[in-house]
């Protein structure tokens, strides 16, 4: 995917200007979505792989915030889809889907990363 696939370049910029221009608030959101959403994650497998389509909701509605606040676009889709499976009381994901949700948040990590250091110099 493409950065303009993965990030929502409008939130990001958001959170720049709320900074005053500057990537520290932006580079510490970076470093809790880093840090909190393996964690979140690991909910999300764990819920499915015990057919709980309640824990699969609010476990996926909490990824879904995250990213969402962070302008990680694709990771909050995704995780939308899978809280609306939840809801639906279903908690049948795929077998892929450690895949799609691991290979999704690292790529937005990695880019959010290259944001921060392609415009924190400028």
């Amino acid at each position: 995917m493409t950065p303009s696939d993965l990030l929502d370049l409008t939130t990001i910029q958001n959170l720049v200007e709320l900074d005053d221009g500057g990537y520290g608030l932006l580079s510490e959101m970076i470093d809790i979505f880093r840090d909190d959403t393996p964690r979140r994650i690991q909910d999300i497998l764990g819920a499915a792989a015990q057919g709980k389509a309640d824990e699969l909701s609010r476990a996926a509605h909490a990824l879904k915030g995250g990213a969402g606040a962070l302008g990680a676009k694709a990771l909050g889709s995704l995780a939308a889809d899978l809280e609306f499976l939840g809801r639906r009381g279903s908690a049948e994901a795929g077998p892929d889907l450690y895949h799609r949700l691991e290979t999704c948040f690292q790529e937005s990590l990695a880019a959010l990363e290259a944001y921060v250091k392609a415009h924190q110099g400028k």
